[in-house]
């Protein structure tokens, strides 16, 4: 509690500091700003439209404003402002230091509202209660942050690790922090890293990347801190072997990453809206370290992907695949999600969603009709002859009833058509499948479960999933249409799997009264049929993953690649 008192009283100060103009030393004054670290040797061009992150100097800045550019201080010793977590400045010294720092600020940016960048927070991921020092450091970075607000700075501060949010205390810290600094968070690509963004390809990589910088943002506007007080600071810091690149070879490899990250980032900036995006790890710091010979065709990457003018990439850069689509959010109006071979509409999703209450279901029912239509589409002339077949059984054969329950349900024509063929064409798919044959204990659960259940020997002039996919056999009541058990003679019966000429062999009797062997075939069909489908279930699962690494959905809300099943909402359309 002592802790936000003090927090509370370093905010009370801010009230009276005067409001920074927005467009100050030539800062962009709207839309998201862009920042590059361009000190030291960053091969980072000084253009007009771009601003600048400088840690020292008068003379590199004032050229680079000769030349254009804005300039802004990244300020690479915090700590010597306030101190570490575990030996706090004197909170007493705060106030001076920050108004020393803040000339220093004027004088390195000519500017008289310096935009400061304090590198960096220590103990973000430190959970509460924190140590006493702890809290002495947080109080100290609050009221020097606010003491440069007051005298009129637009500060920063970055944040390395995923902030401790998970207690009121710590929230609050947060927010107050805030309301005086923009929260910059820093960005590392470690799992999957370089290396692993690249082998997932484009589409997959692009979706990782949004994600994750999506999860980034969302935990501090989820304490309620507003996305136009965070801002993103991406990570390009590489020597070979080593670094964000992770010895990433060849070089349009690389580059193809730094490519998909500025993509990914742009995208995020846009549906976020937040502050600003500062990029870092373009110059070399460590005199030992081994120079990275492609940084300044990566430098000329991430600037080309803002425009063209800061750099041309393709004609500088060397070669790399220089598509600006591929693996992107760009969906045609009124598309859900779209794959190379095909799409799932929104309006389709809408009228599902309206079936089953939930868009999430609705989508990955409609990923599993792609997926089969793509497989083994079936002849329309099957569909309505299974349409016929739910006619008969559930209404007497009246369609008007038929179309009444259509309405009720809130499910069209065309629909209830693409749902039962996704039946049909998942047979035909089942068909083609051998599972493991059922053991003996499974077969006599079986027989003992269904003991009382008809059964009579029937055959096919094609294979029929009731029958065990075979042309002849015993078809069991519960699991086989109803129209096999009433037929008098050969004949063609509309089913839900589509016509079948049907030819019956004997009369139905309980399976009970079967002889055991024939009872064991009848069970074994049976069991078979089930078992294709959790082979069909693992299958499908893979088809739909693959559909979505290669494809896109409206922001990379995906279908779960699943089975679906309807019967609950449309008994009629699904019978057994």
């Amino acid at each position: 509690m002592k802790l936000l008192l003090a927090l509370g009283a370093a905010l009370a100060a801010l009230a009276l500091a005067p409001s920074a103009l927005a467009d100050a030393c030539g800062l962009p004054d709207s839309g998201p700003m862009w920042v590059d670290f361009a000190g030291h040797d960053a091969p980072i061009p000084a253009k007009p439209g771009m601003v600048l992150a400088v840690a020292s100097g008068t003379d590199t800045p004032q050229r680079m404003r000769s030349d254009g550019a804005a300039t802004v201080l990244f300020d690479l010793n915090f700590n010597k402002r306030v101190g570490t977590t575990s030996n706090p400045a004197d909170l007493s010294l705060i106030e001076a230091r920050a108004k020393t720092f803040f000339d220093y600020a004027v004088s390195v940016t000519g500017c008289q509202t310096p935009m400061i960048a304090e590198n960096e927070l220590f103990g973000a991921q430190t959970p509460t209660p924190w140590s006493a020092t702890n809290g002495q450091y947080r109080t100290n970075v609050l009221q020097f942050l606010t003491a440069l607000t007051n005298l009129g700075a637009r500060p920063l501060i970055s944040i390395a690790n995923p902030p401790y949010t998970a207690s009121d205390d710590a929230k609050e810290w947060w927010r107050q922090v805030s309301k005086v600094a923009i929260l910059l968070r820093q960005v590392y690509f470690t799992s999957p890293n370089a290396k692993g963004l690249y082998a997932l390809g484009p589409a997959k990589a692009s979706r990782t990347i949004r994600q994750s910088l999506r999860g980034l943002v969302n935990h501090l506007t989820q304490i309620g801190i507003p996305s136009n007080r965070v801002a993103i600071e991406m990570q390009f810091t590489s020597s070979p072997g080593l670094g964000v690149r992770a010895g990433l070879e060849p070089a349009s490899s690389w580059l193809e990453v730094v490519k998909l990250e500025g993509l990914a980032v742009k995208e995020v900036v846009k549906e976020f809206k937040v502050q600003g995006v500062w990029s870092w790890g373009w110059a070399t710091f460590n005199a030992n370290a081994t120079p990275d010979p492609d940084k300044p065709a990566a430098a000329c990457v991430w600037l080309w992907i803002r425009s063209t003018d800061l750099c041309d990439a393709p004609k500088y850069a060397g070669q790399f695949d220089t598509s600006l689509t591929e693996g992107q959010l760009d969906l045609p109006p009124g598309v859900r999600c779209v794959f190379p071979d095909g799409q799932i509409d929104r309006n389709a999703v809408s009228r599902m969603t309206t079936l089953t209450g939930d868009a999430g279901y609705a989508a990955s029912v409609l990923l599993e009709q792609a997926v089969l239509k793509a497989e083994l589409p079936v002849a329309y002339e099957s569909v309505l002859s299974a349409e016929r077949a739910v006619v008969a059984a559930s209404f007497g054969n009246d369609r008007a009833r038929y179309r009444a329950a259509l309405v009720n349900a809130k499910v069209t024509i065309a629909d209830a058509r693409a749902i039962i063929a996704a039946r049909l064409e998942r047979d035909d798919v089942e068909v083609r499948f051998k599972p493991r044959s059922p053991t003996a204990t499974q077969i006599a659960d079986f027989l003992t479960t269904y003991a009382q259940q008809p059964v009579r020997l029937v055959a096919t002039t094609r294979i029929a999933p009731w029958l065990g996919n075979a042309l002849k056999g015993f078809a069991v009541a519960t699991l086989a249409p109803s129209e096999v058990f009433t037929l008098a003679g050969a004949g063609r019966i509309d089913t839900p799997d589509g016509p079948f000429d049907v030819t019956p062999l004997a009369a139905a009797i309980p399976l009970a009264l079967l002889p055991h062997a024939q009872a064991v075939t009848a069970a074994r069909a049976a069991l078979e049929r089930l078992a294709r489908d959790a082979v069909y279930r693992t299958w499908l699962h893979a088809r739909e993953q693959s559909r979505l690494d290669a494809g896109s959905c409206a922001g990379d809300q995906l279908p779960t690649p699943t089975a679906t099943d309807l019967s609950a909402f449309v008994p009629f359309l699904l019978p057994s």
